[in-house]
């Protein structure tokens, strides 16, 4: 491990050079042994020695970095986590999307010593892109006003009028993210919304925003932000009340 380290440590001007990834290696405890400056910043910390030794938990908000840190052991178990969409919230402040890749690093025997992965930010403000490209432009428009029923990726390349793999290969090219995690993306952004700034039920919130499953909004939810709506609505609602 310290000697794949070493070997990290000559590539982090490049990757202190990138603001919108965040860089890590991880050791056999999940613990930070790499960061770029990426990561420090959104950290709200002032040295890479202050994260370094850390896990997950400690940098990110409580519930979102413990669900954080069950996946990196997932990854130290063997498992590759590959264009996961998420939310991370920094102590910091920062929020946004993003998306993640984790991958198990091994030595010559073949033995799990650490992992390493990366974080690649997602515009917030997508509609310079979706002028560009109208065929994409209407499919979001789409899920946009139809975001309360039942949507599949056949649907909309039938709506757009063109094949499902053509219209994969656009949203993957212009947004960076499938067809599926945009529709994900815009029904949590609009259950956000409505947890933050309304007193309907959760449960009338799920169907809202196209869950015909109340568990499954919920599940879903937890996975992309790292909370429960019940408890975001908690942490939020009692902020905008407060103002």
């Amino acid at each position: 491990m310290a000697q794949f380290i070493n070997h990290v440590e000559l590539l982090m001007p490049l990757f202190d050079s990138i603001p919108n990834v965040v860089f890590f290696v991880k050791n056999r405890q999940a613990q930070y042994e790499v960061v770029n400056q990426t990561l420090l910043i959104r950290s709200g910390l002032t040295l890479k020695s202050d994260i370094l030794g850390s896990t997950s938990l400690q940098i990110f908000n409580s519930h979102q970095g413990e669900e954080y840190t069950l996946q990196d052991f997932k990854v130290l178990g063997g498992k590759v986590i590959e264009d996961k969409l998420e939310l991370h919230n920094y102590l910091s402040g920062q929020l946004g999307w993003c998306m993640t890749h984790k991958i198990p690093i091994y030595d010559k025997k073949q033995n799990i010593i650490g992992m390493a992965g990366v974080s690649i930010d997602l515009d917030q403000d997508n509609s310079h892109k979706l002028k560009q490209h109208k065929k994409l432009a209407l499919a979001v428009s789409y899920i946009e006003k139809h975001i309360d029923q039942k949507l599949t990726v056949t649907m909309l390349a039938a709506h757009v009028g063109i094949s499902i793999s053509r219209l994969e290969r656009l949203f993957k090219s212009v947004l960076n993210m499938s067809p599926l995690q945009m529709i994900q993306k815009m029904r949590l952004e609009h259950a956000f919304n409505l947890l933050k700034e309304t007193d309907f039920p959760i449960v009338e919130i799920a169907v809202m925003c196209g869950y015909t499953d109340h568990s499954a909004f919920s599940r879903q939810f937890k996975q992309l932000t790292g909370i429960s709506p019940l408890l975001f609505r908690q942490e939020n609602f009692a902020k905008i009340s407060n103002k």
